[in-house]
Parts: C-alpha cells; sequence; structure tokens
C-alpha cells in the first residue's frame, strides 16, 4: 500500500494556486520517501509544485517531515536521538500507519 492524498483545501493566492492536502502514511515507509507528484495535490497532470510545507503530523512520535523537492517526495525523519544529533530519514519499512501529514502546496496548474 502506498500513503494517499486528499485535498482538502482549494484556494488561490495571486497567479499561484494553493492545495491544503491530507497525506494519510502507511505501514511500509519506502526508502527516499513517499512519492506525490503534482497530480496527487491538485494541480492536474501537468502541474508544477514550486513549494510544500509539511506543516503538522496527527501523530507525533518524535516524527518531522519535510518535502524533497528534487525527487518530489515526502520523507519522514526521527528526531528521537540525543540533543545535538542530527535526525536521520525513518528506515525502509517503518510501520507509519494511520499517520496523517498536512501539507500546504503552491503551485500552478488545475487538477
Amino acid at each position: 500500500m502506498a500513503a494517499s492524498a486528499a485535498v482538502i483545501k482549494r484556494g488561490a493566492a495571486g497567479d499561484l494556486f494553493f492545495r491544503i492536502v491530507d497525506v494519510t502514511l502507511d505501514s511500509s515507509y519506502p526508502t527516499g520517501g513517499y512519492p506525490l507528484a503534482a497530480k496527487d495535490m491538485g494541480f492536474g497532470s501537468n502541474g508544477q509544485i514550486f513549494m510544500v510545507d509539511p506543516g503538522t503530523m496527527s501523530k507525533t512520535g518524535g516524527w518531522l517531515c519535510a518535502w524533497d523537492y528534487t525527487n518530489s517526495k515526502l520523507q519522514v525523519f526521527d528526531s528521537s536521538g540525543a540533543a545535538s544529533a542530527v535526525s536521520h530519514e525513518v528506515a525502509a519499512a517503518t510501520v507509519l500507519t494511520g499517520v496523517v501529514v498536512r501539507l500546504l502546496a503552491f503551485g500552478q496548474g488545475q487538477g
């Protein structure tokens, strides 16, 4: 099973469109993160994503999220280490079932 995306809100800000998207994670984190295309976030098949802010998670558990702009992937990091330790991406196949990440995405295109 892969992560599933649901568009919660659509809007416009100047010449950009925004989407608020809930991404529900699954039972097997893929190496490098969950791939999400512009169409998954409501920007259409030919849409472009310019900015993604992975703001909040439904269950934190010491995890942080980041957006990989180069590969269009939502990454999850483990922040439960020592105070001065760098957060590392969670291991492949980590179970994140039921965790929902709310994204704010800006881009162009309609879907």
